[in-house]
């Protein structure tokens, strides 16, 4: 009887199986790091410390992943019937092996480059699998329901990681960002004093900013320290008999409002 011809992986799957192999050790990095580091004191909180820990786990995961060729596939690959074989289906020698476990050192660079060339080569391979002369094959038929939920859940990894990415490196406040947000609440507790100060003299509180600088003593002192602190678009001052408002917006990439009210 005719063995069945290998066939190629599907990219979901294979994204699937890679994630169930490298999170764990992402995970175990920032646990055990923390845990030395901020629990236990073990070690010094310093960017070398980190740096460390960092090239330790990923020496581990070359460890583990030269061991997975050997034996065939992965913890990962076997979860979704997926196996790494010779160009002719033969098991991996071990260069092979190391070869390719390393050579995700090379695909990963470059937003995980070497990986996206998969979409484009006929047998799907990496550049590590390039590098090594190995493919990866599906271990079993896949049926088209499972064809089906593996893409989804690959799209919804993709689009989880890619959201991650975004609010890490783009929407994430900065420590700029804080200060800018704090120095701007300081500001509208600045601005109430001098509401104070002001109904003091005047007997009512007010809605004109020229008046609160004014108050403060200092006109030009207080227009600088407003320049540096608050957008001048967005800034409303209220005021009546028994209460006043103040909203601004802080200097930080979000020009995130900020709020004032008495009582």
């Amino acid at each position: 009887m005719m063995e069945a011809p290998l066939r190629p992986a599907r990219v979901t799957d294979r994204f699937l199986a890679y994630l169930v192999d490298v999170v764990p050790f992402g995970a175990a990095y920032y646990l055990l790091l923390y845990l030395l580091i901020v629990r236990l004191r073990l070690l010094p909180n310093t960017p070398l410390a980190w740096k460390h820990g960092m090239l330790a786990c990923l020496a581990l995961f070359l460890v583990y992943q030269v061991v997975g060729n050997l034996r065939g596939a992965t913890l990962g690959k076997r979860m979704f019937g997926l196996r790494v074989v010779g160009l002719e289906g033969d098991a991996l020698t071990t260069g092979q092996a190391v070869m390719r476990a390393f050579g995700y050192l090379l695909s990963t660079p470059l937003l995980n480059l070497g990986f996206l060339w998969s979409l484009f080569d006929s047998r799907s391979r990496t550049w590590h699998d390039l590098l090594a002369g190995t493919w990866v094959v599906e271990s079993r038929p896949r049926s088209r329901v499972w064809a089906l939920l593996s893409a989804l859940l690959s799209f919804a990894a993709f689009a989880l990681i890619v959201g991650g990415n975004v609010w890490w490196y783009v929407l994430r406040p900065t420590p700029h960002d804080l200060q800018a947000v704090a120095r701007a609440r300081e500001g509208l507790q600045a601005l109430a004093t001098l509401q104070e100060v002001r109904k003091a003299a005047e007997g009512s509180y007010t809605e004109s900013l020229a008046d609160l600088a004014r108050a403060s003593g200092d006109v030009q002192r207080f227009k600088a320290a407003m320049q540096k602190i608050f957008d001048p678009n967005g800034f409303v001052l209220l005021a009546d008999e028994q209460g006043f408002e103040i909203r601004a917006r802080a200097l930080d990439r979000r020009r995130t409002v900020v709020v004032y009210t008495y009582p």
